[in-house]
This record gives C-alpha cells, sequence and structure tokens, in this order.
C-alpha cells in the first residue's frame, strides 16, 4: 500500500472539511488511511471520534476520545466531547469528572462549562446547579446557553426575578426557536416592561415551547391584557393553532391572522410575562383557575362519560410525557405501577395524547380494570376538545406533562406524580405548585426510592381520601 503522504494535522483538516460539508463518508476514509501510520495521534482519534459522533455511534465515538485523551491527557477537545457524550447518556457524574478536567486544562471553554451547567438542570440539585452556573460565567461571561442554564435552576429554587431576568436569553441559544418576525434585528423591538407602552401602540405577544408552558404562561395573559388596556395600547396573540380557539374563547384580544402579525411596535414572548408579573411568592394569585371552555361542549362530553361512569367519579390518568430530550425517562409510570391507584372506585378516562389503545385493552385484560379512552378528544387538533374532556371530569392524577396545565387551568384537582428530577415548571418549595395553589399537590419519588412505588401510594392514598366514602 502506498504509504500516506499528508500529515497527521493536514489528514484532520480534511477530515473536518467533509465533516462540515456533511461527507461523513470521505471524513472517515482520511482518518481511517491516516490511523493506519499514525494510529496514536490524538488528534486524529479525536477527528474519529467526530466521525462516529456525527453517526450517533456513541459507543464507538466514547473509545475515540477516550484513545486521544489517554495519549494526550492535556489535549481538552476530546474531553470536551467526551463529556457531552456522558451527558447525553445520562452518565451524570462521569460527564462532570471529564468536563471539570477539561476547564481546568482550558478555563475559557464556553461549550464545556455549557455542557457542565447542564449536567444540573431538571436533576433536582438547584442550589449546587447554581452555583456551577455561576462559576462557568466568571469565565464565560457573555455566554446564553450559561445564562439560560442558570436561569433554570435558579426557577427551579423559586427565584424568581433574577431566574427571569436570565431566562430572556433563551431565544440566543439552540433550545428555544423565535418565529421568524421576532428574529434579531427584524421586525418589533422586544418589550422590557409594560412601562414602556405608549397610547396606540401595538404589542404582539407570541407563543413558544410546548403546549403546556403556552397554558402556564397564559396564566398572566390577563393581567397583562389589563396591563396594555390601562395604557391605551392594543394585544395581538399569536398562539400555538391547537390553543387558538380555547384563547380566543378567554381573551378579548385580536389573534394573528398569519406568522408576520403586521404593524406591531413591541414584541412580547409570552414566556416574558414571568418577569412582568411573577418577581415573588406573593406575586402567585390564589386562584382556582383561569381559562374556560363552553359550557355546552362539557355537558354533552359528561353525558357522554355518564354511560361508562355508572354514578363513579370520573378521574383522569395520564401515565407518560415528554420525549427523551425533555426527560422522558422520569416522566414515563407503567400502567402496572398505577394499579393502587386504579383499583379505586372510580371511573378513569385516559388523558393520554398518544396512541395508547393496545396498551389499554391489555392491562384490562390482565385486571379487569377499564379506562375509557377518548382519542377523538385527547388528540383532536383543536385542543379545546382535550380542554372539555378535563373540564367535564372531577380530577386529575397525571405524571408532568401538559395536562398538569390544563387542569390547573381550568381550576380542576390534580395530583402530580413527578420524580424528584424535574423542570422548574413543577418545582415547589412545598407539596404544591405556586401556579396552582389551590388544586395541585406534587409525590415525588425521592432519590433513595427504588422505584414509584412510595409516591403512587401516597397519592393513590389522597385520593381515597378526596373520592366519595
Amino acid at each position: 500500500m502506498k504509504p500516506f503522504a499528508a500529515s497527521a494535522i493536514e489528514a484532520c483538516r480534511s477530515a473536518l472539511a467533509c465533516l462540515v460539508e456533511g461527507n461523513v463518508d470521505r471524513a472517515e476514509e482520511i482518518v481511517g488511511e491516516a490511523l493506519s501510520h499514525h494510529p496514536d495521534d490524538p488528534n486524529l482519534l479525536y477527528v474519529a471520534g467526530n466521525c462516529a459522533l456525527v453517526r450517533a455511534d456513541d459507543a464507538r465515538a466514547r473509545q475515540f476520545y477516550e484513545r486521544s485523551s489517554a495519549v494526550a491527557p492535556a489535549f481538552p477537545a476530546p474531553l470536551c466531547n467526551l463529556g457531552y457524550l456522558h451527558r447525553r447518556n445520562h452518565r451524570l457524574e462521569e460527564a462532570r469528572t471529564v468536563l471539570r478536567a477539561c476547564v481546568e486544562l482550558d478555563p475559557a471553554n464556553a461549550p464545556a462549562w455549557q455542557n457542565l451547567t447542564s449536567t444540573h438542570v431538571n436533576e433536582g440539585e438547584p442550589a449546587r446547579g447554581e452555583a456551577v452556573a455561576r462559576e462557568a460565567l466568571r469565565h464565560c461571561p457573555d455566554d446564553s446557553n450559561i445564562r439560560w442554564n442558570l436561569a433554570l435552576v435558579l426557577l427551579e429554587q423559586g427565584l424568581w426575578r433574577e431566574g427571569w431576568e436570565h431566562y430572556r436569553v433563551r431565544f440566543d441559544t439552540p433550545v428555544v426557536k423565535r418565529p421568524s418576525y421576532a428574529s434579531a434585528g427584524n421586525g418589533p423591538r422586544r418589550l422590557v416592561s409594560p412601562d414602556q407602552l405608549a397610547a396606540g401602540d401595538t404589542v404582539a405577544v407570541h407563543g413558544e415551547q410546548g403546549l403546556g408552558d403556552e397554558i402556564l404562561f397564559a396564566g398572566m395573559l390577563g393581567e397583562f391584557l389589563q396591563a396594555t388596556a390601562g395604557r391605551g395600547a392594543a394585544v395581538v396573540l399569536d398562539c400555538h393553532p391547537r390553543l387558538r380557539n380555547v384563547f380566543a374563547e378567554n381573551f378579548s384580544t385580536a389573534f394573528a391572522t398569519a406568522r408576520a402579525p403586521a404593524a406591531c411596535d413591541w414584541l412580547v414572548p409570552i414566556g416574558d410575562l414571568g418577569g412582568f408579573h411573577r418577581n415573588d411568592d406573593r406575586d402567585f394569585p390564589q386562584r382556582r383557575g383561569y381559562l374556560s371552555v363552553d359550557r355546552a361542549k362539557v355537558a354533552e362530553v359528561r353525558r357522554q362519560l355518564a354511560a361508562h361512569a355508572r354514578g363513579r367519579p370520573l378521574v383522569g390518568i395520564a401515565w407518560s410525557g415528554g420525549s427523551d430530550l425533555t426527560h422522558a425517562r422520569y416522566r414515563r409510570i407503567p400502567l402496572e405501577d398505577w394499579l393502587p391507584v386504579l383499583r379505586q372506585d372510580a371511573c378513569f378516562v385516559s388523558l393520554e395524547y398518544r396512541d395508547c389503545a393496545d396498551e389499554i385493552a391489555a392491562f384490562e385484560a390482565r385486571h379487569g380494570i377499564a379506562i375509557v379512552n377518548l382519542p377523538e378528544l385527547t388528540r383532536h387538533p383543536d385542543y379545546r376538545e382535550t380542554f372539555a374532556l378535563v373540564a367535564a371530569i372531577d380530577m386529575v392524577v397525571t405524571v408532568p406533562t401538559s395536562v398538569v396545565h390544563v387542569a390547573g387551568a381550568l381550576g380542576r384537582r390534580c395530583l402530580v406524580v413527578m420524580h424528584h428530577r424535574a423542570a422548574w415548571r413543577e418545582c415547589s418549595r412545598d407539596g404544591g405548585l405556586p401556579w396552582y395553589p389551590q388544586t395541585h399537590r406534587r409525590f415525588l419519588r425521592e432519590p433513595a426510592d427504588a422505584d414509584w412505588s412510595r409516591a403512587i401510594a401516597a397519592a393513590a392514598g389522597c385520593l381515597a381520601g378526596l373520592l366519595p366514602g
């Protein structure tokens, strides 16, 4: 075989250029050939790891990064990517060890700090995460991803004012997308305070993130509409299409007719309302719900459920939520684990948004317990149908998912069974939720718990006390 003529570093540059172009096959060919002549070159091993990473072959990428680090312990790049791999596969302590070694070698390595701070978000240890994020910002003071992680751990702790201040940077990260008309330097100015408004101004409030987020943030929309009206300004609401009919029935405001509201002076992402109206625990209203749904529709659904209930209370249940990117492993509880709840004298109604008919049928065949499944309501493109279903039942038992916020918005009693690893929306310093103080109660799976049994038993006991004797 003809000896490889290019140096190892030239091979790395060529392979990286191929990766940028999306030609992974060629990149691997170049690196493989070079490694046959320079098997211990840390740069080649690092680029080989990048090729495997692009192919989502995490195990192979890990091998290459570990070999690169073993050959060159002072080389920070493979440590950074190895830490990312550990984090992605939820090996948090390994990730923290490797990433800490990386930032000790390279204190200004922003990606390493970003990954290190992210290992503390939604992990049930926000105070520790706050300390790491503040340390990271001392080295990378302008990094939006680190500030975003700091925002999340502050909000987890109920440190509202500073949390919202950092939360504003979310659109400068890859995580949260803004509408095209709200891009930097294009379109209306982003409102910092309602005090900026003048008579005749028009404000576009746009939705963001998931359905549950928009429903939660809509709990502050009434206050914002009142504040804008008091200053003679008008609001145009650009919400998720599935929520439009629900919001139209509850808020007296214009709605965007296209994805680019015309002639708006100001822009407000709906999550920014927290910084306007919820900066202290005392700012959270002691109320029971803030949205309603058509009474005739609710009565129709209630009549439909009555045939199944036969006089028993109606209890909605959702047992799965999230995705691989949003801690789904801590938001999904097998139906079998819910038996202490489902054996109680009530008519249970599925609030699952996914296709669960086979799962429900198999569960009923094993245990003789029926769960009413109405996918025409829970999976309807108009979320008003789901709202009507939740409004028609008596209470809800659920994992953290959008149903938590639907129940809260409608004032339905809700028992939330959740892992101690949770997002800030479901966090609290006590057993309730500040967003829904009159209706919601949390039951935690604590760090020492081996399974869900203790949390579900506590929820089942609470449910028994709420059901008629």
